[in-house]
């Protein structure tokens, strides 16, 4: 097996590298989207960033991890509530495969970091596994009996986002009410901060950070708003687990930078609630990959 070329178009920054066959990265960059979609045409500009990152590099193949609904078999970005609509329709298997000389992956992001985490992170070795992702919005994905799970259809298994933690919530861009990623995103999380702490808006550019960083030293004044993220993260978690019946639920983005500070209560809570055999069966695990989760998956995911 030759090194694999992996990139991570997310709704936030592009990340890109070659991979050794081990997982080992020879070459890692990541850029702001902003910064990678200003001047010229987008598409372009992730080619030239591809060519330029793989140069020198001999590839056996590579794929590109890309957000919204993705029609793996034919290449495209289906549809998509953020920045992946940007490139829908287009062919974008061909035109990496083209630019790079070597056969390609087009795959969501979500499906992308899971299958990292199952290959080289915290998920090897489970028979079912199930990966959340607290960043932009919340992905998901499940892998079941050593292959990517799939449902139904391509998008099957992708929306653990867009469950409902709450009837009576706001209405999501796709089209539910009171969806999981509405209030445990890095995103929505960020906002509550912003929103019910004004000292952290004018103390520091990384309120998140802050946040969980305060909560550590048990300062009461953050632990209304942090026991309300855990109450709703509980939920998606538990709703999860219940559909899906993992042995492991493995938990990144952003957001879990703090995994230490959210994962006790977290557990304790899931535990508790989560109808299994026996009680707490299921592990929940922080993420091992970092920022090159889906960009690692996508270079090694197989073929559809």
């Amino acid at each position: 097996m030759g090194n694999r070329f992996g990139m991570d178009y997310g709704g936030t920054n592009v990340k890109a590298g070659v991979f050794a066959p081990d997982g080992t990265a020879l070459v890692f960059r990541e850029q702001p989207l902003a910064d990678v979609a200003s001047g010229g045409e987008l598409l372009e500009n992730l080619l030239a960033l591809a060519r330029d990152v793989a140069r020198g590099y001999p590839l056996e193949g590579g794929g590109l991890a890309i957000k919204g609904l993705v029609n793996s078999e034919r290449g495209v970005v289906e549809e998509d509530v953020g920045a992946g609509s940007w490139l829908a329709g287009i062919d974008l298997r061909a035109a990496f495969s083209r630019a790079l000389g070597a056969p390609w992956v087009i795959e969501n992001d979500a499906r992308s970091y899971a299958w990292g985490e199952w290959m080289f992170g915290a998920g090897r070795g489970a028979q079912t596994m199930v990966c959340m992702t607290l960043g932009t919005g919340v992905g998901c994905s499940v892998v079941a009996g050593g292959r990517p799970y799939r449902g139904g259809s391509q998008f099957g298994a992708l929306l653990g986002g867009h469950l409902s933690i709450d009837r009576n919530g706001p209405p999501c861009p796709c089209g539910n009410r009171g969806c999981l990623e509405l209030y445990c995103s890095a995103t929505a999380l960020h906002q509550q901060v912003l929103d019910g702490h004004p000292d952290i808006r004018r103390a520091t550019a990384d309120p998140l950070a802050e946040f969980f960083e305060q909560v550590r030293q048990g300062n009461r004044q953050y632990r209304a708003t942090f026991e309300k993220f855990i109450d709703n993260l509980a939920l998606g978690v538990v709703n999860v687990i219940h559909a899906y019946g993992p042995d492991v639920v493995v938990l990144g983005g952003g957001v879990m930078k703090s995994a230490d500070v959210i994962l006790p209560p977290l557990v304790e809570q899931v535990h508790r609630m989560a109808w299994t055999v026996p009680r707490g069966s299921v592990r929940i695990e922080p993420a091992r990959l970092d920022n090159r989760a889906a960009a690692l998956g996508v270079a090694f995911f197989p073929h559809p």
